[in-house]
């Protein structure tokens, strides 16, 4: 994910939280305990912000997928009106 207006140390952050989100929402730990997901995320960031940004993304999937993700996230804390206009934008810069 490229959000270029982000300082890198940001950056480097949202893609740690990728893959962690990936791996307790979607992937080989999809079926550990909420509270254990909940706590793997927020180990990465609490940041409400960055939380939304990468729920944001996950919201993009047009087959909804990804909505344990987006749960994951939002459970962790993140901002959903953040999610929300970055999936707006992740899905224009998409039409480009």
């Amino acid at each position: 994910m490229d959000v270029p207006s982000l300082p890198q140390s940001q950056r480097l952050v949202l893609a740690e939280l990728s893959g962690v989100a990936r791996r307790h929402g979607t992937g080989d730990r999809r079926d550990a305990p909420r509270e254990a997901a909940v706590a793997a995320v927020r180990a990465v960031t609490d940041d409400p912000v960055l939380l939304g940004i990468q729920a944001g993304v996950a919201l993009v999937d047009p087959h909804d997928i990804n909505r344990p993700i987006v749960d994951l996230l939002e459970a962790a804390g993140a901002n959903m009106a953040v999610a929300e206009q970055h999936a707006a934008e992740v899905r224009e810069r998409l039409r480009l």
